[in-house]
């Protein structure tokens, strides 16, 4: 497998400031949003730090970003307040004083004479910037942006306020990197949804395809599911492409079979139902000591295209088990779905029996034109995580039989 040469590539972190996002007050969409550019345009972010707003720490983390980074994209701190000083701490951190930019003052007294408010001192604040900076223009707030570069490394100061910051990332930075980049190369990224396979068992199987530098191959769990994320570094687009290609070939090689989309977020039910509506396949289901929670999960998914003709409980079904475990649970599993198709009239009967008593075991079947299947699962209970994944295994049953592909 090829690998790109990433030594022209440019380093990013970014740094977000507020006490608000520490406390949990507000979440910190800028930061992913930000990431996402960066990809694109195919600068490397290795790290993302988040400060509250004391002089002494962002002065600190700017110290350490201008030791190890090409590019620090800083947001917040640019307002008139007290406690925005992120202008003060890049100014400490570069070693340069701060100085107002008459014009950017000029341009705040306009935009407060066009909004008809009187302009308080404290406003004046915004156009102070460290000495030898570039300033960015913000047409869409008060506070302008700035640029100032220490040897190697360009801080870059954005409002905090998402439409303003988007609008400038857009409109004036990326161009930047674009350009300080030789507007060479892109990072591509591919996501791989995986169920019914653990994290840890497609780990051991991609041991040595994760130890790549370029392309990479990355995890992430969810409940129940997990995803193998890969990344390619190239010139171009079609070259990025070709690489994620053939590291998905041999990705597949090994877990193909847990494979079932590669549309990012796309939930496993979302994909089932739409396999379903595809195939104009119909489900008839019961399920014992579960909450309800595969039948959720599918018709959450399916709105008003729903393929349950019929969606049964304990408490709905006449005669149903109260969980029983062990070889008992996988017949009564396997009768169930017999009569529930029957019962619906559908192409496909599933039953899922989960332990009432925690006794280690479960049952789910599946009864559809080529028999009934049935697999015994080790996770039963009333936890939630492990009813999710109880729920999850039986649709992993229901779509490899749509596929005609063994249990």
């Amino acid at each position: 497998m090829s690998s790109s040469n990433q030594s022209a590539r440019l380093n990013a972190e970014i740094i977000t400031t507020g006490t608000e996002i520490l406390l949990g007050e507000i979440v910190d969409t800028n930061a992913a949003w930000i990431a996402q550019q960066l990809r694109d345009v195919g600068v490397n972010l290795y790290y993302k730090s988040t400060v509250g707003d004391n002089l002494g720490r962002v002065v600190e983390t700017l110290g350490h970003a201008l030791q190890r980074s090409d590019i620090v994209i800083v947001t917040g701190g640019l307002g008139p307040t007290v406690d925005d000083i992120t202008r003060d701490a890049i100014a400490q951190a570069v070693g340069q004083p701060l100085v107002r930019d008459e014009r950017s003052l000029d341009i705040i007294r306009e935009r407060f004479a066009q909004f008809g408010v009187a302009m308080t001192a404290n406003n004046e604040r915004q156009a102070m910037v460290p000495a030898g900076a570039t300033v960015i223009d913000n047409p869409v707030g008060t506070a302008p942006a700035f640029r100032v570069e220490k040897g190697r490394t360009a801080i870059i100061a954005l409002p905090g306020v998402p439409r303003e910051m988007e609008h400038l990332m857009t409109h004036a930075v990326l161009p930047y990197l674009r350009a300080r980049s030789g507007n060479t190369g892109v990072i591509q990224r591919r996501i791989l949804r995986t169920i019914g396979i653990g994290e840890s068992t497609i780990d051991s199987r991609l041991e040595d395809l994760m130890q790549l530098s370029n392309p990479t191959v990355g995890l992430a769990a969810h409940t129940g599911q997990a995803d193998v994320r890969i990344t390619a570094g190239a010139a171009n687009e079609i070259e990025a492409d070709r690489m994620l290609d053939e590291l998905e070939s041999r990705i597949r090689e090994r877990i193909g079979r847990y494979i079932y989309s590669t549309t990012p977020k796309q939930p496993f039910p979302e994909f089932l139902i739409g396999l379903l509506e595809q195939r104009g396949a119909t489900v008839g289901l019961v399920e014992v000591n579960t909450n309800g929670r595969l039948a959720q999960d599918m018709h959450e998914a399916a709105g008003d295209a729903d393929p349950l003709i019929a969606a049964w409980t304990e408490d709905s079904w006449p005669g149903a088990p109260a969980g029983d475990s062990g070889a008992t649970g996988e017949a009564a599993a396997e009768a169930l779905a017999v009569e529930a198709r029957g019962a619906a009239q559908a192409d496909y009967g599933l039953a899922l029996l989960n332990s009432a008593t925690n006794d280690g075991t479960a049952a789910v079947a599946l009864a559809g034109p080529n028999g009934v299947t049935t697999r015994r699962l080790t996770f039963p209970g009333q936890d939630t995580v492990n009813l999710q994944r109880a729920a999850n295994q039986a649709m992993v049953l229901l779509w490899r039989g749509l596929n005609g592909v063994p249990a």
